[in-house]
């Protein structure tokens, strides 16, 4: 709604959410080497991306990595009564 001078109000609400984890999707893993930034494929096997880092590190001597995991999400308002909007 515009007053006519160039300020625009707006109505804002809060609403709630809740994040649901996606059922058709695992949780996937991967590895990055600390010393050059190269990371595995993400996998849905932990020892998949150990393996690909005990790998490079025996082709690189690289000694520092970080394994990862990550999971997926569906979120979804929990009172779809009014959308959340400016008006």
């Amino acid at each position: 709604m515009s007053t006519g001078n160039g300020i625009t109000r707006g109505r804002y609400r809060f609403a709630e959410w809740t994040l649901t984890a996606m059922p058709t999707v695992a949780v996937r893993h991967f590895g990055t080497c600390l010393t050059c930034g190269e990371r595995s494929a993400d996998t849905a096997d932990a020892d998949d991306a150990q393996v690909w880092c005990l790998k490079h590190a025996g082709l690189t001597h690289h000694s520092g990595y970080e394994l990862a995991a990550f999971q997926n999400f569906n979120a979804a308002m929990t009172d779809p009564g009014e959308a959340p909007h400016a008006t």
